[in-house]
C-alpha cells in the first residue's frame, strides 16, 4: 500500500497486521480522491475507523492541514503512529484511541472531509451519519466519503445529509455525501 499523490507520493505505508482490519486498495483510494479533488488546502479531515491511516495520510499528502485518526484497535493505533512518524506528519496529525461513538458524542471539532470506513460486517453507517448530522460535525461545505460492502445500501438522505455520487469498485461501494440544499 502506498501514498498515491502529493508531497509523499509513492511512499509505502505499513498495513495493520490483522485479519480483523481490511486495508483499502490503491484503486479505491484513487477513485475517492479523483472524485473529491486531487489536491487540498486548509481542510481538516476525520479518518474514522482509520486502520492504517491511509485515507487521512493521503489527504495530508495532498495538502490538507490536519487529520484526526480514530480507531480503538491497538494494532491499528500502533500502525497509524508508525506511518505518521515515518512520513514526519506528527504536527498535522492527531491519533485518538477511542470507539467511534465515544468520539462522535464528545468531539466539538468540525470537519471538511470525513472518511467513514467501518468493517463491512458492521451495519452502522446510517446511524453514524445521523450522529454527524445531529451534532453538526460536518462543516457546511463538507463531504462524507462512506465505504461499505457493495451488497449493502445506505440511506440516500439522512437528516439533511444527501448522497450526491456513488461508485462501485470490486466488492466496495463508495458513497459521497454532503449537506442537502
Amino acid at each position: 500500500m502506498r501514498v498515491i499523490a502529493g508531497m509523499h507520493r509513492s511512499r509505502l505505508l505499513v498495513e495493520v497486521k490483522s485479519k480483523s482490519t481490511r486495508e483499502i486498495k490503491d484503486r479505491v483510494k484513487e477513485a475517492i480522491f479523483n472524485s473529491i479533488g486531487p489536491y487540498f488546502s486548509n481542510e481538516i479531515i476525520l479518518d474514522l475507523f482509520a486502520g492504517s491511516g491511509a485515507l487521512g495520510i493521503e489527504g495530508l499528502s495532498r495538502g490538507a492541514d490536519k487529520a484526526v485518526f480514530i480507531d480503538n484497535y491497538y494494532l491499528a493505533i500502533k500502525t497509524i503512529k508508525h506511518n505518521i512518524e515515518s512520513l514526519k506528519l506528527e504536527d498535522e496529525s492527531e491519533i485518538i484511541n477511542s470507539g467511534y461513538l465515544d468520539y462522535l458524542y464528545k468531539t466539538e471539532k468540525k470537519f471538511d472531509i470525513i472518511f467513514l470506513d467501518p468493517p463491512y460486517d458492521m451495519e452502522e453507517i446510517n446511524n453514524i451519519i445521523t450522529i454527524i448530522s445531529e451534532r453538526k460535525i460536518l462543516k457546511e461545505n463538507g463531504i462524507i466519503v462512506c465505504l461499505y460492502e457493495k451488497n449493502n445500501d445506505i440511506n440516500p438522505t439522512n437528516n439533511g445529509i444527501i448522497e450526491y455520487k456513488q461508485k462501485n469498485i470490486g466488492i466496495t461501494k463508495i458513497s459521497f455525501m454532503k449537506w442537502g440544499i
